[in-house]
C-alpha cells in the first residue's frame, strides 16, 4: 500500500525517524531526496544532514539520489520506492518543483507505488494547494499566483502545530473557516507523523 507520510520535521528528528522506521520496515528501495525549498547555501548542509540521518534510520545511502537541478533529467529517468521532500520556503519549493517538472514526475511515481514523505513545506506540497502556508512563508518565489500543489490528498495540513499554542489554535480555526466545512485540516505537531 502506498503511503503519504507527512510531518513538520524530517529524519533528523529522532522521534520522526523512529515513526518512519516503524511505518517502513523495508527501507532498501531507491529514494529521491528533494531539498529545493531552502536557498542554495543552506540546502547543501541540510541535504548532508538528511542523508546522514537517513543512513542512521536504516536507508541505504548508496540508493539515495539527491535531486540536483544540473542532473534533473537523469534523476527523473529512474523509478523510486520513496520520494522525500524537505522543508523550507513553501513557495520556493512549489516554484522549483514546477520549474523542473517534478510535479508530474512525483505524481507519476506516487501512482506507481512510491511512498511520499513530505516535511513542512514538503507536507504542504502534497495537498491540493499551498494556501495554508500563505501566512507563514514569503511568497515572492511565485509570480503567477498559482498555489496549486501536487494534490496527492484532498486533505490539508497545518505544520509545526503547537509551537505557539494560542496563536496556532487561532490560525487553525481561521484556516478551517477559510477552507470550509467540506475540507479536513490535520494539525501536525513537532514530533508527529501523519499517514494518509
Amino acid at each position: 500500500m502506498t503511503m503519504l507520510i507527512l510531518g513538520s520535521h524530517s529524519f533528523y528528528y529522532e522521534k520522526v525517524a523512529q515513526q518512519i522506521q516503524t511505518l517502513l520496515p523495508d527501507r532498501s528501495g531507491r529514494m529521491l531526496l528533494i531539498g529545493l525549498a531552502a536557498d542554495e547555501d543552506f540546502a547543501a548542509s541540510i541535504l548532508r544532514r538528511e542523508v546522514n540521518s537517513l543512513g542512521m534510520a536504516g536507508f541505504d545511502r548508496s540508493r539515495i539520489t539527491v535531486f540536483e537541478p544540473a542532473s534533473a533529467e537523469a534523476a527523473m529517468q529512474q523509478d523510486y520506492s520513496y520520494i522525500a521532500v524537505l522543508g523550507g520556503n513553501t513557495f520556493r519549493l512549489l516554484h522549483q518543483v514546477c520549474k523542473f517538472g517534478l510535479d508530474s514526475f512525483i505524481r507519476e511515481q506516487f501512482a506507481k507505488g512510491a511512498h511520499y514523505m513530505g516535511f513542512s513545506a514538503g507536507a504542504y506540497l502534497a495537498c491540493p494547494d499551498i494556501f495554508p502556508a500563505s501566512g507563514l512563508d514569503d511568497s515572492n518565489e511565485i509570480t503567477d499566483g498559482d498555489l496549486t500543489a501536487l494534490h496527492l490528498t484532498d486533505d490539508y495540513v497545518f505544520c509545526h502545530y503547537g509551537e505557539d499554542d494560542l496563536h496556532d489554535a487561532r490560525r487553525l480555526q481561521k484556516l478551517r473557516y477559510q477552507l470550509g466545512d467540506r475540507v479536513t485540516v490535520h494539525p501536525i505537531g513537532m514530533d508527529d507523523v501523519l499517514v494518509l
